[in-house]
């Protein structure tokens, strides 16, 4: 199976051309469950489920968030900052939940992300996956949080950032995915920044599935790096994340 994120950037720079673009990126990596954010409204989010062809889908419309899938959604429901479907993928019972965190105020962060995990917990999956754009590094509070590192707001949780155990497993280091050097959002677009950190933003989690067994993890990579003739952008200004896992 392949799921995937993709911060698909709000903006009208270079629009139209950069929609047709960025259905070529989410089409040509044939992801089974892809979530978006910034899904501005919901005619965009239909168009997307139909020219990508996704049979199933659910938007957060207050939060621009997409879950688009090829297997059935049997529920869905939105929470603050993000949503979460429940999906059937042949036996299997997904847990899938979209989650665009504040990204101006580290405490709104914490308080969201503590919320959604505590709601995900408390509903029956075989397998839980938590993606989305978290607006914060992987040396985060709300990242040590997410991965067991530590407490917040006295609450725990277990997952594992599958960027990073596929950068293991090949001796790297995960890639970021808000790249202000290389995307030409910045420099092309809008004037360079010279001053922000390329940043992880954009993350696949697991959680620790026990007493299930753990599936395999085929791959983990970007998409959205291609670079328009015609625009001279990328797609957004975030590249996106899709991770193969086998069960």
């Amino acid at each position: 199976m392949r799921i995937a994120t993709y911060n698909i950037w709000d903006s009208d720079m270079g629009m139209p051309a950069r929609f047709t673009h960025l259905t070529a990126e989410i089409t040509g990596i044939k992801a089974d469950i892809m979530c978006l954010q910034e899904v501005s409204d919901p005619a965009k989010h239909q168009s997307f489920s139909a020219l990508c062809g996704y049979g199933y889908s659910h938007l957060q419309a207050q939060a621009g968030l997409s879950i688009l899938s090829r297997y059935p959604i049997t529920k869905s429901a939105d929470l603050e900052y993000g949503t979460y479907a429940c999906i059937r993928y042949k036996s299997i019972a997904l847990l899938v939940a979209n989650v665009h965190l504040p990204w101006d105020k580290a405490s709104l962060r914490e308080r969201a992300v503590v919320d959604i995990a505590e709601s995900l917990s408390g509903i029956k999956a075989d397998y839980t996956f938590l993606l989305g754009d978290f607006n914060c590094s992987e040396n985060s509070s709300v990242s040590r949080f997410l991965t067991n590192e530590q407490s917040l707001l006295g609450a725990d949780a277990y997952y594992f950032d599958l960027a990073e155990a596929y950068a293991d497993m090949n001796g790297t280091r995960p890639p970021a995915t808000l790249s202000f050097r290389k995307n030409p959002r910045w420099g092309t677009a809008e004037p360079r920044n010279t001053i922000e950190a390329d940043q992880r933003f954009d993350r696949i989690l697991l959680k620790d599935p026990y007493p299930e067994k753990l599936p395999e993890l085929k791959s983990c990579t970007l998409f959205g790096t291609n670079i328009s003739e015609e625009t001279k952008l990328a797609a957004s200004d975030h590249y996106g994340v899709m991770a193969e896992v086998e069960f």
